[in-house]
């Protein structure tokens, strides 16, 4: 069985060899000229305790549950948002960028993760970090109070990474793809041959029995 498969390869190479190119071109074409890749950069902001009874071992208060809860809020509000959109030279609505943004706090933690997603490595940190300091003002501004510290600035996160290597995982995949594709079409065309020499062959045994019979 093994070795009528590898002839049938080698019958068929042309067919085999070219259904592996074109599909690595494809996939390549797609990768680079039609997919957008997406970037995530993410920057850390600690909220300070309303008040300092409250120490680090301690369990986290109801109130001070309510506080993060409103900082996540307002982080991802059109009053810090817009700010910026001030600093910044992107082409988003407030909608666009609250679409693009995640506010995410570790359990027990007075920490919020502010994670961007964009096309463009640079922006998305860019943009993470301008969320950072916009609700570090805006909480001055708005509420009077000074407890918001940015401990963590966004820049090459491990997902880009990962997006930069896409290509080095999908075009060995393509390659596999395309090569089992071309031995089932290689195997096909081996089949539609073999039935139709038989079909042939059986109409070429009934000519021949009709003239014997004439």
């Amino acid at each position: 069985m093994k070795q009528k498969l590898l002839s049938c390869i080698s019958r068929n190479f042309l067919l085999v060899a070219g259904t592996t190119v074109s599909t690595v071109f494809a996939v390549w074409l797609v990768s680079v000229f039609i997919y957008e890749p997406e970037f995530t950069a993410t920057s850390q902001v600690f909220i300070e305790p309303p008040t300092t009874e409250t120490a680090w071992q301690d369990p986290v208060r109801a109130s001070d549950y309510q506080t993060l809860e409103a900082y996540q809020v307002l982080a991802k509000s059109p009053a810090v948002l817009s700010r910026v959109l001030e600093r910044l030279n992107v082409s988003y609505s407030i909608s666009d960028l609250q679409s693009r943004v995640a506010i995410e706090r570790p359990e027990n933690s007075q920490v919020l993760n502010i994670i961007v997603t964009a096309s463009d490595k640079n922006e998305a940190a860019g943009v993470a970090n301008a969320i950072a300091f916009s609700l570090q003002e805006e909480v001055k501004n708005l509420l009077k109070v000074d407890n918001v510290s940015v401990i963590l600035k966004a820049g090459t996160s491990f997902s880009s990474l990962e997006e930069n290597n896409r290509l080095g995982i999908l075009l060995p995949l393509a390659a596999v793809a395309g090569l089992v594709a071309g031995i089932v079409l290689s195997l096909v065309f081996e089949l539609v041959a073999v039935i139709g020499r038989f079909t042939q062959h059986g109409k070429k045994k009934n000519t021949q029995l009709q003239t014997v019979f004439k």
